[in-house]
């Protein structure tokens, strides 16, 4: 039987007459108090953090899981950011070559100049730069020639 059980029987069975007074009140309280703080100090004399929870604990750790988040989250938006477009929707690309470049540069400003027929003769002067062009061009060459190898 339990102790507490047994204090209840007692009460139960031999209903003993007893009389107190502040003094026994006070030291029923001082000795409960005693005990209570008794068992307080034991209990957290056997706790023993561990290294896992002193290291998450810590406010550094806090403060670089935070700067983790924020550098994930910027390389999530970033990634997400669509490329630049023109205004007609279509992706703008870059010239490959200096070469490219310059051709493109002089074609528009051919075209800006005076139409189609200053493109044209803009490629007729390229054209007789670059030497003759030769009289039937196979299918594989000219798909070599738009792939550019």
């Amino acid at each position: 039987m339990k102790p507490t059980e047994k204090m209840e029987k007692l009460i139960k069975t031999k209903r003993p007459r007893i009389t107190t007074d502040t003094e026994m009140d006070t030291r029923v309280l001082h000795n409960s108090f005693a005990a209570m703080e008794e068992t307080i100090r034991a209990k957290s004399a056997d706790y023993k953090p561990n290294l896992w929870s002193i290291i998450i604990r810590s406010r550094m750790t806090k403060l670089a899981a935070a700067a983790v988040i924020v550098l994930v989250v910027g390389l999530f938006v970033a990634r997400r950011i669509p490329d630049k477009q023109t205004e007609n929707g279509t992706k703008q690309e870059v010239a490959k070559s200096p070469a490219e470049m310059m051709t493109a540069m002089s074609l528009n400003i051919a075209y800006r100049r005076g139409g189609m027929e200053e493109v044209e003769k803009q490629c007729d002067k390229a054209f007789e730069m670059l030497g003759p062009r030769p009289g039937s061009i196979t299918v594989q060459e000219m798909l070599a020639e738009l792939n550019g190898t």
